[in-house]
This record gives structure tokens, C-alpha cells and sequence, in this order.
């Protein structure tokens, strides 16, 4: 009976120290195909060399990388080769692969592919419209006045180039009446289906995905507030049409809100949208991070009415009349804080 016992412990012994080794040798292995994307699961360091032998710097924990190969030699895995030629650790123990950098499920995701226009590109424009291609037939026909809102005087003046010119009279702007003004075709489409180019990548981090998207505002930095608008940079926008344009460098789609419908009767306010939408982590005022949306309420009615970027050292980037500026977060014109979003969680 002792001999069976002590054989049952040895076995059980030798059982339990294979498990423990096999646990030893998993959590140590190292890649051996391309992860192509990694998180450091620790703080690890960067070489110059496969070797690791000459160190460039140290990388923090939660660091995303671009892996370019996995080296070998004399058949051992040795480092990783990032995009940028230099090396880490192949040691899973540290590095992990990931699908790359992301908000969680319940708010915006983060595109890795450019993001397309949502919404009918070359739409009429009629009464009640605003945004760029407004702009333009409202400066053609002579109504505009500062405010490029389609209305009755640019409805009125569009119907009488319409019978001067042997177009079906409707007051309304479609593609024939467009190119009959002297517009190109090109401009047609071209001003409805700009869409920021995406200008971070899913192996880059958090500040890479708000550092695209700041540097796209201020890509319309003194051009004009222009009610309704959000296109290019060569053109002027509003405070929400800044604040889109800005999101789909960074990679957010914050659908149905869009560039197109931005010019749509009814959406001037997308502010408002933004504000309600779920999808937007809200974090409290003093919490503020660069990269945050500032949403401002209008004295009286408590209600919505401009957003605006953080930029830290309580800094906006903001479209608000007359052009598209930096001011201090609170000011003369709009001081009424009515909260702040977090778009990359």
C-alpha cells in the first residue's frame, strides 16, 4: 500500500511538474509568424539592431507597433522588425498580437479603411439648403448677404435664370442648372463627397488617432464660418461641419451625422446630434483631455448649440462666426459649458 501511495504521489508530482512547464514554455514562446500588429503587454525596449544589442529607447506598456518580420538566426527567433526598422522582443511573455488600436464596442469604432460619404453625392439644392454648393449659386445669383441659407430671394432669382436660359423652372438647382451657371461637373460631386483622409493607422495610439484629427482642423484654419457647410479645406464650415471633418481623419464616421447631410434642411444643428449620441463617452468638465469635444448651450434656452475641440491649457479650435479660429475655452461670445464627449476611449 505505501509503494502505491508513494508511486500515486510521484505520478501526480511528475504530472503537476510537466503542467507547470508546459505553462512555462506557452507563456515564453515567441512569435513565429508575422503578428503584423502588437501591444506591449510591459514596458519594453527598442533596438537599433536584431541582435538587441544596440538600444534605441523604451517603449510603455500598451504601446501598438507595426511588425514589418520576424528574424531568425541560425534557426532562433531573435527580435521583431517593426516598420520602422527597428527591433524588440519576439517573447509573447511581453508582446501580444492585437487586430490594433480601438474604442470599445459600445462607442464609435475606429476605421482602418477610408471612410466613404454617407448620403447622396450631387444632390439638388433647393429652399432650405445651406453649405457650399448654396454658397456658390447664392454669390452667382447675388443673394448672398453673409448667411448661405437657400431662401426665397435665391429661389426666385434661380427661377428667373431658369426661363432665361430654357431650363425647366423650378427654383431648384439640379446638375443641368448647375453647369448652365458656369459650374464644372466635377465640382458638382466633388464638393458633396470630401471626406477627410484617414491620417492615423491601427498599430498607432491613442494621441496618433487625436493628433489626426487636430491636425485636420487646423487645415481650415481662417477660413470662413459658413453655415451648413463641412468639405474641403479650401472652403470655410460651422462648428459641427469642423468638428466631422476632423472625426473622419481620426477615423470616426459618427453616421447618420455626415458631411452631405450636414447641408440638408433640418441638420444644421448637428451639434445637437452629436450631443445625444450614445456612442460619445461623456466624461465630466474637469476630466477634460485634448482631443475632447466641448459642447456649449445657449444662455437662456439651455439648449445645444456649438461644439467645439479641446486642445489642452484650456484651448478650442472652433468654427464660429466670423472664421474658424483658436480661442480660450470660455469666452465673451460662448461661455455656457454644457459638457464634455471623449471620442478615443
Amino acid at each position: 500500500m505505501m509503494k502505491l501511495k508513494a508511486k500515486l504521489i510521484l505520478t501526480v508530482g511528475v504530472a503537476v511538474l510537466v503542467g507547470v512547464l508546459g505553462q512555462l514554455s506557452v507563456s515564453a514562446a515567441s512569435f513565429t509568424t508575422n503578428p503584423q500588429i502588437v501591444r506591449t503587454k510591459t514596458a519594453v525596449n527598442l533596438y537599433r539592431n536584431a541582435a538587441r544589442t544596440k538600444k534605441v529607447k523604451a517603449i510603455k506598456k500598451g504601446t501598438f507597433l507595426k511588425i514589418a518580420d520576424v528574424v531568425q538566426r541560425n534557426g532562433k527567433i531573435t527580435a521583431l522588425e517593426t516598420n520602422h526598422k527597428q527591433y524588440l522582443t519576439a517573447n509573447q511573455s511581453f508582446v501580444a498580437k492585437t487586430a490594433g488600436y480601438q474604442n470599445p464596442k459600445k462607442y464609435y469604432q475606429v476605421h482602418y479603411q477610408q471612410i466613404k460619404p454617407y448620403g447622396k453625392v450631387g444632390y439638388t439644392v433647393k429652399r432650405g439648403f445651406e453649405g457650399i454648393k448654396t454658397w456658390y449659386i447664392m454669390r452667382k445669383m447675388g443673394t448672398f448677404a453673409g448667411y448661405d441659407k437657400y431662401n426665397q430671394a435665391t429661389y426666385q432669382a434661380v427661377k428667373a435664370f431658369q426661363r432665361r436660359h430654357h431650363l425647366e423652372v423650378t427654383g431648384n438647382v439640379n446638375e443641368a442648372t448647375w453647369l448652365k451657371m458656369g459650374f464644372t461637373k466635377h465640382a458638382w460631386t466633388a464638393t458633396d463627397s470630401y471626406v477627410a483622409p484617414l491620417k492615423a493607422f491601427a498599430w498607432q495610439g491613442r494621441q496618433a488617432h487625436i493628433n489626426a484629427m487636430i491636425h485636420q482642423a487646423t487645415r481650415y484654419m481662417g477660413n470662413p464660418y459658413l453655415v451648413g457647410s463641412s468639405s474641403s479645406p479650401k472652403y470655410g464650415t460651422d462648428c459641427s461641419g469642423l468638428v466631422m471633418q476632423a472625426l473622419y481623419a481620426g477615423g470616426i464616421s459618427p453616421v447618420p451625422v455626415s458631411a452631405i447631410h450636414h447641408a440638408y434642411p433640418g441638420n444644421e444643428w448637428n451639434s445637437r446630434n452629436l450631443w445625444a449620441s450614445k456612442k460619445l463617452k461623456h466624461v465630466a468638465y474637469r476630466h477634460r483631455q485634448r482631443g475632447d469635444l466641448i459642447f456649449y448651450y445657449q444662455p437662456g434656452t439651455h439648449v445645444i448649440w456649438h461644439v467645439a475641440i479641446y486642445l489642452g491649457a484650456n484651448r478650442v479650435i472652433e468654427s464660429w462666426p466670423p472664421r474658424i479660429m483658436v480661442q480660450p475655452i470660455r469666452n465673451g461670445q460662448r461661455s455656457n459649458v454644457a459638457g464634455v464627449a471623449r471620442v478615443f476611449n
